[in-house]
């Protein structure tokens, strides 16, 4: 029965992790100047698809679609992949520390673009993505605390059997 009991709280703390995540994504992204050069590319892009040019429903559907695959690629390696790696490894071990919900769910979240690109980048790009990494960084924290907060604190522990009696 614990393990049922566990599941949802793994689940809960899921819930209320991920869309927190997005929201501190959001949050940090309006506030990021290497953001709106993204924002920027991707729209000008979908703009010159969409309203410039002979264009047929098929190539419009294609660039939607291509969107929101993309989209839906990146909610998955860095909002929900990270701290549900992180939340069943700690349910797993036992951990209840939050330095290792929040800790390894920063590090995962800010290391999986450089390692899906397959390293580092030389050039101008660097700073940008040093501050893109810190974005993300801050992310995975806060999924991670959030993660915590709801199903990490308890995880491991024992209810004492309420059938053995308690000396003192």
């Amino acid at each position: 029965m614990r393990f049922f009991g566990r599941l949802v709280l793994l689940f809960v703390g899921l819930l209320f992790a991920i869309p927190t995540a997005a929201v501190t994504l959001a949050i940090g992204a309006m506030f990021e100047p290497a953001t709106y050069q993204i924002v920027a590319f991707i729209g000008a892009g979908m703009y010159d698809l969409l309203f410039n040019g002979p264009i047929d429903d098929a190539q419009a559907q294609e660039a939607v679609l291509g969107l929101l695959a993309g989209f839906w690629t990146l909610s998955i390696v860095v909002l929900i992949a990270p701290v549900t790696f992180v939340a069943i490894a700690g349910e797993a071990t036992g951990a209840r520390s939050f330095v290792y919900y929040a800790g390894l769910t920063a590090v995962i979240t800010a290391a999986a673009p450089w390692l899906l690109r397959g390293g580092f980048t030389a050039g101008p790009a660097l700073a940008a993505e040093g501050r893109i990494t810190a974005l993300l960084f801050v992310t995975g924290a806060v999924a991670g605390l959030v993660y915590w907060f709801c199903a990490g604190r308890s995880a491991g522990r024992k209810r004492p059997d309420p059938r053995v009696a308690q000396t003192q």
